[in-house]
C-alpha cells in the first residue's frame, strides 16, 4: 500500500474569520475552525453558522480548503440538539468534518452523507488496525494519538490507505492525545468538552494533612513549580522525514490563539515544505526558519514522543513557561498616503526609537527603526503607541494587507 510521495497539506487553525484570511494569506492548504457548540475550544471566539458560510467562501476563493471541528463528547441527553446542530449545516459547503464521538460520527453520515469525515486525534488512534476501523466506518482521514513513534508512523501508513494527519506544532497535553480530566477534577470544567481551565499551567504547593493551610513551596526553579508543564511540540527539524513517510497531512496546534502565531507558524511551515519540494530543506534553512518561529512566544520546543530516543526530554520539566523573544505589538489597518506608510491596530505598546520586525506573507521579514509615529485619533505626533491606539508609521512604503508587527524584546 505504499503511497506516491507528495507534498502534505498544511492544516492550520482559527479561531474566528478574521485569523482564517491571515492562515489563508499565509499559506494555509486547508484550515481547520469550530463552531459555537460541540467543540474542544468552545471558551471564546468560534464562527456562527453565518460567518462559516463567509470563512467558506473566502477560502474557496483563494483554493483553500475548509474543515469544520466537531470533537467534543457528545452525551446521550444532547443527541437531539446536535442532530439540530448538523442540520444548520447542510447548507454550507464544507470541504469535512472533524469527530471524535462514535455516535457524532453517526448523525454525521446520516445528516451530511456528502461530507468527508476525519478523525480526530482524540480518539487516540496508534495502530493501522484502528485505522481501517475508522475506514470501513466511513473516515476519509485519521489524526492519529501524538504518542506514537516514528517507525510505528510508517507501518501505519504502509497499512493503510486512509490519510493519515498528524500534529506537527503547537501545545502538548500532559494526559493521553488530549483525553483529560484534571481540568473537570478542579473546576468542573471539562477539557473533553471544550471547557478546559488548563489546570496542568497552574503553579502548585504542597499541603500536609494535619497542617491544612499551611503551604510548602516545591521549588523547581526560580519562577515557580509547573510539574504538570509540558513542553511544546516542534517537528520542524523532522519535516522531510515526515514528507517522506507519504504523512498527508501536517498540523498545527492553536485555535485559541492569536493572528501573530497563526501568521507565523503558517509562513514558517509553508516556507519548509516549498524548501523541501525545491529540494533546498539544508541544515542552514531549518537554523534559519527556527529562528523565525522563536519570533512568537512558546515554551520550549520538543520533538515529542516521535523522534525521542528516551522521554528524559519530557520528563525534564524545568524552565518550562513561556519564552517570549519578541512582542507583538499590531496588525496592519489601512496605507497612509500622506505619509507613506501603514496604518497600524497597536496590539502591545511600542516607542519611538525600536525596531519593528515586519512579516509579510511570501516575503522575507522586514525591520524597520521607529523615526516618527502619528496618532489617527488627532493626527498629532507621539513617543508611544498603546494597546488599541491606532497609528502610522511613516515612510516604510506599501506593505502587504496581512502584515504583522512585532519588536524584539
Amino acid at each position: 500500500m505504499l503511497k506516491d510521495k507528495k507534498i502534505p497539506e498544511l492544516l492550520v487553525p482559527a479561531n474566528n474569520l478574521n485569523i482564517l484570511k491571515y492562515a489563508v494569506n499565509y499559506g494555509a492548504d486547508a484550515v481547520y475552525v469550530g463552531g459555537k457548540e460541540f467543540n474542544l475550544r468552545s471558551i471564546r471566539g468560534n464562527f456562527t453558522i453565518g460567518e462559516l458560510e463567509e470563512g467558506v467562501c473566502y477560502a474557496h476563493k483563494h483554493g483553500v480548503k475548509l474543515y469544520f471541528t466537531l470533537n467534543s463528547i457528545v452525551y446521550d441527553n444532547e443527541l437531539a440538539a446536535f442532530r439540530k446542530y448538523l442540520n444548520k449545516l447542510k447548507g454550507v459547503n464544507l470541504d469535512g468534518i472533524i469527530v471524535s464521538d462514535f455516535g457524532a460520527m453517526e448523525l454525521v453520515k446520516e445528516i451530511l452523507p456528502d461530507k468527508r469525515i476525519h478523525i480526530s486525534t482524540q480518539t487516540n488512534t496508534n495502530n493501522r488496525l484502528g485505522v481501517n476501523f475508522f475506514k470501513k466506518l466511513g473516515a476519509s482521514r485519521v489524526n492519529l494519538a501524538r504518542e506514537i513513534n516514528f517507525s510505528d508512523l510508517k507501518n501505519i501508513i504502509n497499512g493503510t490507505n486512509a490519510e493519515i494527519e498528524i500534529f506537527i506544532h503547537g501545545a502538548l497535553c500532559i494526559s493521553y492525545s488530549g483525553r483529560c480530566m484534571l481540568s473537570k477534577y478542579m473546576t468542573g470544567r471539562d477539557a473533553n468538552r471544550g471547557e478546559c481551565a488548563h489546570s496542568c499551567r497552574w503553579k502548585y504547593y504542597l499541603m500536609e494533612e494535619k497542617r491544612p493551610n499551611l503551604f510548602f513551596p516545591v521549588d523547581q526553579y526560580k519562577r515557580g513549580t509547573y510539574i504538570y508543564n509540558s513542553r511544546d511540540l516542534c517537528l520542524l527539524p523532522e519535516l522531510k522525514l515526515l514528507v517522506d513517510a507519504g504523512v498527508d497531512a501536517f498540523k498545527i496546534e492553536g485555535r485559541m490563539k492569536t493572528e501573530n502565531y497563526v501568521s507565523l507558524t503558517t509562513w514558517v511551515y509553508r516556507r519548509a515544505l516549498d524548501y523541501i519540494a525545491q529540494n533546498k530543506f539544508a541544515d542552514q534553512k531549518i537554523s534559519y526558519l527556527t529562528r523565525e518561529l522563536d519570533k512568537c512566544s512558546h515554551r520550549n520546543f520538543t520533538s515529542g514522543f516521535m523522534f525521542l530516543k528516551d522521554r528524559s526530554e519530557l520528563e525534564d520539566n524545568d524552565n518550562v513557561g513561556y519564552i517570549k523573544k519578541y512582542k507583538f505589538i499590531g496588525i496592519y489597518h489601512d496605507f497612509s498616503n500622506k505619509y507613506n506608510g501603514p496604518v497600524i491596530n497597536v496590539k502591545n505598546q511600542f516607542k519611538v526609537g525600536e525596531v519593528i520586525d515586519i512579516l509579510q506573507p511570501y516575503k522575507n521579514p522586514k525591520k524597520f527603526m521607529v523615526r516618527k509615529m502619528i496618532s489617527v485619533s488627532d493626527n498629532t505626533e507621539i513617543g508611544c503607541a498603546n494597546p488599541n491606539d491606532i497609528v502610522i508609521i511613516p515612510n516604510i512604503g506599501n506593505l502587504n494587507l496581512y502584515s504583522i508587527f512585532r519588536i524584539k524584546i
